[in-house]
Order: structure tokens, then sequence, then C-alpha cells
């Protein structure tokens, strides 16, 4: 593929607006398509990128830290998306080390749409998370209300919780309807695996107060969850990783009525 230096301003605005008929009679054969595609993509507009393939451009597959496949997240077209899947884009072969794939992108931007729309084209329920930020369930849970319907659309299409510590966080976070969410989706109320942990911004050693989603809550302060998952089961005699016990942390933490609920329930320190 030819390169060229920054498109005209002319060929931009173009693109921007979807007019094709401009770009066409500004195009010159020493311009560089791979950027035009990408305006496109930016842009949300389907009839230039469909034009980029019949002037035989087409994008890198599988793709890792591809510009393109930035901008396609960025636009956050279902447009762009279906043109790129009628010419055989996998919506799976792509991902950014800063996004992650196009549903984490979506999940973290709060596009309820975009997500739903991909679930429904065949993306894998469980998102691939970029390296950086909250990864996609971490959002799903802690932005509410929005993002609740997000977490509702993956549970549905069967996304793997393993290592996400969902339960654990909407314990830590008092999202209480999340976390009825997910319990009645079966998450086990003692899951405390987390591929990354959360809570570093507490005083105490972060890794030492890891602990389930009843240490979290107990800790935090959050009643009704912890009322939640005590009539969910949840083991009342849990401890964090440093071997403090949920009566243990919400006495320490002045939450008088958690530890009255947790007496009635024979926790002990």
């Amino acid at each position: 593929m030819t390169s060229s230096p920054q498109l005209s301003e002319a060929v931009v605005a173009a693109i921007k607006t979807g007019d094709l008929a401009q770009l066409q009679s500004l195009y010159e054969s020493d311009m560089s398509l791979d950027e035009i595609a990408r305006q496109a993509a930016r842009k949300g507009q389907p009839t230039i990128l469909e034009w980029c393939y019949t002037q035989g451009w087409k994008p890198k597959s599988p793709s890792f830290n591809d510009k393109f496949f930035s901008e396609v997240c960025s636009g956050a077209s279902t447009d762009i998306f279906k043109v790129l899947l009628d010419h055989g884009w996998d919506l799976n072969a792509h991902q950014s080390e800063t996004s992650g794939d196009a549903l984490a992108s979506a999940i973290t931007g709060d596009n309820y749409d975009l997500a739903k729309w991909l679930l429904e084209h065949g993306h894998r329920p469980t998102p691939v998370d970029g390296i950086y930020g909250d990864g996609a369930v971490f959002t799903a849970i802690k932005h509410e209300p929005t993002s609740l319907r997000i977490l509702k659309l993956l549970l549905q299409h069967g996304i793997d919780l393993k290592g996400t510590g969902a339960v654990m966080l909407a314990g830590n976070e008092g999202n209480l309807e999340a976390l009825k969410l997910l319990l009645d989706y079966g998450v086990d109320t003692e899951d405390r695996t987390v591929q990354w942990y959360p809570f570093d911004g507490e005083e105490e050693d972060p890794y030492a107060s890891e602990g389930t989603s009843l240490y979290r809550a107990c800790r935090q302060g959050h009643l009704e969850c912890v009322r939640l998952l005590l009539e969910r089961g949840a083991n009342a005699q849990a401890k964090d990783d440093g071997g403090t016990s949920c009566l243990a942390i919400a006495k320490q933490r002045g939450h008088q009525e958690i530890v009255k609920l947790l007496e009635e329930k024979g926790a002990s320190e």
C-alpha cells in the first residue's frame, strides 16, 4: 500500500461528511488508502470504507495494536462493523494493548447498543481487556446504573467470569443490583479469584485485605449487600488473606449494624 503525507483538509472534510463523489474527485493514486480507511472508521462513514475496498484496500487480519482497529473502536459505529463483516472481518481476531478487543472497548465506553450488536454478530462473550484502566467487568459493576444492562447482557450470552472477581467487586462497590444479578446467575459467593487487585488505594496492605464478597462488603460497610450475601449462604466466617475475619473488620471500622447481623449468624473473630 502506498503512503503519503497527511490527507488534505478537503479530503478529510469529504470523508467526515461521507461525500464519496467529492472524495473521488480529489483522490490521487499516491494518497494513502490506509489513512482514508482510518478516517472513515473514526468518523463512522461506511460508504467511504466500502469504497476503500473497491480500490484494493484490505485491513490487517488478525491484528494487534493496529491503528485501523483502534479507529474502528473509537468510532464505535455498527455500520462500519457491518462493512467489515461483509468483507470477512473476524470480530475475535483483533485487539489492542490499551483497550482490549472490540467488546471490551464497547463496555468500558458504556456503549450498550454496540456491545449487544457485537455479541449478536459472533463476538465472544468474554471480553479481552487492555492492560490499562478498569477492566470490562469491573466497569460494568462499578459504573451503575447504566452498565447493569451490559452486565446482564454478558451473563445472558455466557460470559466466563473466572478470574474476574466479579462477585467480590460487587460486594466491595456496594452494587446491590449487580450482586443480585450475579448470584441469580449462580456465581459462587466465595469466589475471591481476581486477575488484578482493584483495592490498592487503601492505606493498609491491599493484598492482605483481599477477601470474599462478604468480607469486602463488611469492610466497606455495605449493609444490604451483607444481608443479601448471608441470605444466599455466604460464609460468615470468611477471612481476608491477612487473616482478618468479616466480624473483626466490621468492628474495626465501626459498622455496628453489620456486626449485629454477623453475630446473629454465629460469626466469630
